[in-house]
């Protein structure tokens, strides 16, 4: 068992030992992510900050709760509302917000697993497993990419209150979990799964009615009153072969191979870990047949995460798979099992280093980081040139990039009035505008 200890030996108290765990998770996400603090700011992230923090408290807040832009997300817009108003055009403000919400998360995958794992060191394992995983860069590196971080740090912390027989809390936590990213309706399915794998005949069916209730009723406002018919034409359902490709393509991200890294050693070397961890699960299995409870357990939560993602191959992006990715810390702790408490840690420390190595070289390849920058380099330049107040900016096809590469990474403009909101500016995208010609 893993016991945290003070300096004369005796065990330090539960809060104490919460704390130290707390700062630990907190280290290692600043370690592992720090790259994504100085990544700007990209295409939704203005258009979004701007719709939700640079007007008067009265509009911001009908915005935030009344107003959806593509999707109806309250909570979620309160990230924007309250990052907008702390930080400003401070991305890295944003960033940090992201980190402490990605490390609170980390914190709360580590007290459920120490409830339903019962194992000290092994349940510390579970949150920097989360935490360090590849998948995650969008939602670290993208500040419009934290929908799935925010909604998981709810639904985690509602599962973690229902593990401790605060239901009512649980309710309320799942209730805005849900109001955070709709996706968290899996949640229902999670709750089910903890009580048919764990208590059988004790399952809580008067709780999972009423989170069932809650779900459909939510479901139901939100796409008859809140989405729009541009939202379902864009993210349309499919049952069609393409779901294939789509949980392939998803199941491989969950298993901790980056999207676009490239590096083939790595990928040879994460295949060999994960090859030694599926040894170990079934000398896990071998030795304990309680433990196919968690391992069932944890393959419901890694199946509930896909959805209803791989039913939309044509918006696929590594960085949803967050409950799915919880499920897969579970598993792996399971897997570690056999291993001594010095073994299990190196193992961990191989994925870490793994995982740092493929967000590195992510870096290089992905699409957040090339239009955060081009974004960077627009603004910047028209900052240099200070141009008149009511200027028009075209935007034409250029060495850097293409009129329209531009209209996305600039949100299609609206970087421009949260930029220069004092300089009435206005724009013309040369792809989709007949411009004035240029000087």
């Amino acid at each position: 068992m893993f016991t945290i200890l003070d300096f004369n030996g005796a065990k330090i108290c539960p809060v104490k030992k919460n704390l130290i765990v707390l700062l630990l998770i907190f280290i290692i996400t600043a370690l592992v992510w720090r790259q994504s603090l100085f990544n700007f700011f990209a295409q939704d992230d203005f258009i979004l900050i701007w719709h939700f923090s640079q007007n008067n408290l009265v509009d911001d807040l009908k915005n935030v709760f009344g107003s959806p832009i593509t999707h109806w997300r309250p909570v979620h817009n309160l990230y924007y509302f309250i990052g907008g108003n702390m930080f400003g055009k401070n991305y890295i403000g944003f960033h940090l917000l992201t980190v402490a919400i990605h490390g609170l998360t980390a914190f709360f995958v580590f007290k459920i697993g120490r409830i339903v794992i019962k194992n000290d060191s092994l349940s510390l394992a579970v949150p920097i497993l989360y935490l360090v995983h590849p998948a995650h860069f969008v939602s670290m590196f993208w500040i419009s990419g934290t929908v799935p971080t925010v909604g998981f740090l709810l639904l985690a912390t509602s599962l973690w209150s229902f593990l401790i027989k605060r239901k009512g809390i649980s309710l309320l936590l799942f209730v805005f979990a849900i109001f955070a990213s709709e996706a968290m309706v899996v949640g229902l399915v999670i709750f089910a799964a903890y009580g048919f794998v764990f208590k059988r005949e004790k399952i809580d069916k008067q709780f999972l009615a009423i989170i069932a209730g809650i779900s459909v009723v939510f479901l139901a406002i939100k796409f008859a009153f809140f989405t729009s018919k541009t939202t379902f034409d864009v993210y349309q359902l499919e049952l069609s072969t393409k779901v294939f490709g789509a949980a392939k393509y998803y199941l491989l991200r969950i298993a901790g191979f980056a999207e676009s890294s490239g590096d083939r050693l790595l990928t040879i070397l994460l295949l060999a870990w994960l090859l030694s961890m599926a040894v170990l699960l079934i000398k896990s299995l071998s030795k304990d047949k309680k433990n196919v409870n968690f391992v069932v357990f944890s393959l419901l939560i890694i199946i509930s995460g896909l959805f209803p993602f791989i039913l939309i191959p044509s918006h696929l992006s590594p960085h949803y798979m967050n409950v799915s990715i919880f499920g897969f810390s579970l598993f792996l702790a399971i897997a570690l099992k056999p291993l001594k408490p010095l073994l299990s840690l190196a193992a961990v420390l191989a994925f870490v280093a793994i995982a740092m190595a493929n967000i590195s070289l992510t870096k290089n390849f992905s699409w957040v980081v090339k239009r955060s920058n081009l974004a960077k380099v627009y603004l910047y330049d028209i900052e240099k040139q200070n141009l008149p107040e009511g200027s028009i900016l075209v935007f034409d096809e250029t060495e850097i990039s293409t009129s329209e590469e531009a209209y996305i990474s600039l949100g299609t403009g609206e970087a421009i009035k949260f930029w220069f909101k004092d300089k009435n500016y206005k724009t013309c995208f040369s792809r989709f505008e007949k411009c004035p010609p240029l000087p």
